[in-house]
């Protein structure tokens, strides 16, 4: 079953660190009116600066400016962050899991962070544009 979309909202961020802030902003102000818990806004915040995070440090060279388009729909049950970039093609959904014995100092953990804090996830590549959903039912 699809659910309606109440609500859409969408900010462009660069790749730099800094734009979190501007993350942090966006989010909060879109979730304000919506039935969430702190801890679901939490969970959505924690898990799109990972995203977005992950798009900085490694969808691009660091030399290159480029621009990440994050899509903020509420239905009327879940609220869904949709992160597009034009960066090498890559499916987070795809990485081999850790386990107990790697050398987590250079990362892996982040996906595993993200699926932990949201209800769904989906990858798909567009043309020459990665699009990664993640969506947190809140009803």
């Amino acid at each position: 079953m699809h659910e309606e979309m109440i609500a859409h909202h969408s900010i462009q961020l660069r790749n730099d660190a800094s734009e979190c802030s501007r993350l942090y902003a966006f989010l909060s102000d879109n979730i304000a009116d919506l039935p969430v818990t702190e801890e679901q806004h939490h969970d959505l915040k924690l898990a799109a600066e990972e995203i977005l995070s992950n798009i900085i440090r490694h969808g691009y060279d660091s030399s290159t400016e480029i621009t990440i388009n994050l899509e903020f729909i509420v239905t009327e049950n879940s609220i869904s962050l949709v992160f597009s970039d034009t960066g090498r093609a890559f499916n987070p959904l795809e990485a081999s899991r850790p386990s107990a014995g790697d050398d987590l100092s250079e990362g892996g953990m982040g996906i595993q962070l993200v699926r932990s804090l949201t209800d769904d996830q989906s990858y798909e590549r567009k043309g020459n544009t990665n699009v990664f959903t993640v969506t947190k039912h809140y009803n």
